[in-house]
């Protein structure tokens, strides 16, 4: 992965959701130049994502980290260590309430964007 010599990570999300791409964007803000936000629907998905199939892929986001691929509801917490850093991700993961939320949080928001349609249209 050629990015992972200036970036942390690559975070996959669906560009044509204004509150996915909003939520992308912020996340990249907020990580310090430590994470790339890439659309689904880019090159760079295809090379990287090529072993999922298009539902998988289309399905959530992923995030790819020299750790390897994190998607769906196991994405949330690695990507909260890119963005805030290892000590903040140790925190979460010790106080299960911390963890379980941050994955049901994921979940609703995924959930609503396929089956009501992105909160943007």
């Amino acid at each position: 992965m050629p990015y992972l010599g200036d970036r942390a990570a690559r975070l996959y999300y669906d560009d044509g959701c204004g509150p996915c791409r909003l939520l992308a964007r912020a996340a990249e803000g907020a990580s310090r130049h430590r994470l790339v936000s890439t659309p689904l629907a880019s090159a760079t998905a295809d090379r990287d994502l090529a072993a999922l199939s298009p539902e998988q892929r289309f399905g959530s986001a992923h995030l790819l980290t020299s750790e390897g691929l994190r998607s769906s509801e196991r994405m949330p917490l690695s990507l909260l260590g890119v963005v805030a850093g290892p000590t903040v991700q140790r925190v979460v993961e010790r106080v299960p309430w911390l963890g379980g939320s941050l994955r049901r949080a994921y979940t609703y928001l995924w959930t609503a964007r396929r089956d009501r349609g992105c909160g943007a249209r």
